[in-house]
């Protein structure tokens, strides 16, 4: 697993542990904070987090094969 992957995997689990801590530690808010309420609460973030990593992966595609083509404009350009 690489660094970058890593970073991602434990900033997505810590914001959704502090968010969920967040939540659950405003006193009156609690009394209205249900189990199925926390539970779409963690759903809707993982989901947001998975969302983010596809976006992200997808964006860092584009960029390698937009650099990819420029590497290869300028070496063929420096070899003529």
């Amino acid at each position: 697993m690489n660094q970058t992957h890593d970073t991602g995997a434990f900033t997505t689990m810590s914001g959704m542990i502090g968010g969920v801590v967040k939540a659950i530690s405003v006193k009156p808010v609690l009394a209205v904070i249900t189990f199925g309420y926390l539970s779409n609460v963690m759903i809707y973030a993982a989901a947001s987090a998975g969302v983010g990593y596809v976006v992200k992966k997808v964006l860092d595609t584009i960029w390698e094969r937009i650099n990819k083509k420029r590497k290869q404009n300028q070496n063929s350009c420096d070899h003529e």
